[in-house]
């Protein structure tokens, strides 16, 4: 397995997880575009610990590498994809008289 194949299937598993939770759980959406925004915000910082736990673990044994995806990469991605599908639901709503 190359590296853009785990790459490929990393972000799209964390899109469908997305998916799944935001139908699952319809109610834990924000109500406003504040709580969405800093939700975003706190995604894309949480980005960039994902990101400094995937290099901290580059060096390490396949297995701390393993764990940092598994365990840190992962949920920060899926919990990004989720954010941002609330803020783009939200802008939805908003143009929803307009139609």
């Amino acid at each position: 397995m190359t590296v853009a194949v785990l790459l490929l299937a990393l972000v799209l598993s964390a899109a469908a997880l997305t998916i799944w939770f935001h139908l699952r759980w319809p109610g834990a959406a924000p109500d406003g575009f504040v709580d969405a925004i800093l939700r975003v915000l706190a995604g894309l910082a949480l980005l960039q610990v994902g990101v400094f736990a995937l290099e901290a673990a580059a060096g390490t044994s396949p297995g701390v590498a393993v764990l940092a995806i598994v365990g840190v990469v992962a949920p920060v991605l899926t919990f990004a994809f989720l954010a941002s599908l609330w803020l783009l639901k939200l802008f939805a709503d908003q143009l929803k008289p307009f139609v």
